[in-house]
């Protein structure tokens, strides 16, 4: 259901929204947060306590407010997902910035790419360490610049370059499912 269409239901019956109201306006996302928080982890456990739900903190429902609130619940749960792994990423880093670079800069992931990654997820998965997944779910789909990913890992650009080249080629070269 769309959110134009809750609030008007919401809107007839003269009574501020419920949380019951909010989660099924937000439920689609709650199912995005869990896909991006298993696609960092790896792990469903541990996936489920980064997800930041964004139907616990929701007091208005304009559709500005909804835009921030699904863009920060996605940001805080790879934040969380991040705080996870840090030490992990810290530890991949120095193999990436050993590694020859190809020196091409690669544009974030067009919704062809996008809707690859998440059809394929599980596969795509599996051929990529952690610090590629955060480079690729950072500079790939939330289209940040090297410099913000390297920051926001705390490693060197040159590291998210090359973790970037890694993960997009790994999404270039794989046999698709189906196809």
């Amino acid at each position: 259901m769309k959110l134009s269409t809750m609030l008007e239901k919401i809107g007839e019956n003269h009574r501020p929204a419920t949380a019951d109201d909010i989660r099924n306006v937000f439920g689609d996302y709650h199912n995005a947060l869990q896909w991006f928080a298993v696609f960092l982890i790896g792990d469903e456990k541990l996936a489920d306590a980064c997800i930041v739900d964004a139907c616990t903190i929701a007091q208005a429902q304009t559709p500005t407010f909804h835009e921030w609130l699904v863009h920060w619940a996605a940001r805080a749960t790879v934040r969380c997902a991040l705080q996870r792994q840090r030490a992990r990423i810290a530890e991949l880093a120095p193999k990436y910035e050993k590694s020859v670079s190809n020196q091409v800069d690669l544009p974030p992931l067009s919704a062809e790419y996008f809707r690859l990654l998440v059809k394929n997820s599980e596969d795509i998965h599996a051929r990529l360490d952690t610090l590629c997944r955060f480079v690729l779910v950072l500079r790939g789909i939330a289209k940040d610049s090297y410099g913000e990913v390297a920051a926001q890992l705390g490693i060197s650009r040159s590291a998210v370059e090359r973790a970037y080249c890694v993960a997009f080629d790994t999404l270039d070269t794989r046999p698709l499912r189906g196809a």
